[in-house]
């Protein structure tokens, strides 16, 4: 009972329990893999809101419903690619980081090309501390 405060570890960096480092938007048509991302940043303690593809996650943010600190989506998804999602939801909300996922290896070059409006891009199946460090604090370098 020692009044510790439950702390997880990732690479990226360090989260105390009940202090969300941020609200995720997580954005793929599987419901499974959305339900096993939802569970994951839970656990974490990490506020998230989701969205079955980019048209819903656009709306969200467009009708101010959800002001994501992260877009963690899919890049492959009918009607809008999370690429073309990112670039809209950039333009709402600067400084949005962006976390691609997919199954597919060329797929995740064509959108590490997009390095403006891309961080970082994960490779699916996806592992809890891959995500975890995808969408965790972190120190930015900022040059001038």
């Amino acid at each position: 009972m020692g009044g510790d405060t439950p702390q997880l570890e990732t690479p990226g960096g360090r989260w105390t329990a009940g202090e969300p480092p941020c609200t995720v938007l997580v954005v793929d048509g599987d419901p499974g893999a959305r339900s096993w991302i939802l569970q994951t940043l839970e656990l974490a303690s990490i506020a998230a809101v989701e969205a079955r593809d980019g048209r819903e996650a656009h709306r969200l943010v467009a009708d101010g419903r959800v002001r994501p600190d992260v877009l963690l989506t899919d890049i492959a998804m009918p009607g809008m690619s999370g690429v073309e999602l990112a670039a809209r939801l950039r333009a709402l909300c600067p400084g949005l980081r962006v976390v691609m996922m997919t199954g597919d290896p060329s797929s995740a070059e064509v959108a590490r090309a997009h390095e403006t409006i891309v961080d970082t891009v994960l490779l699916k199946p996806l592992a809890g501390a891959a995500v975890l460090e995808a969408i965790g604090p972190r120190e930015r370098a900022h040059t001038g």
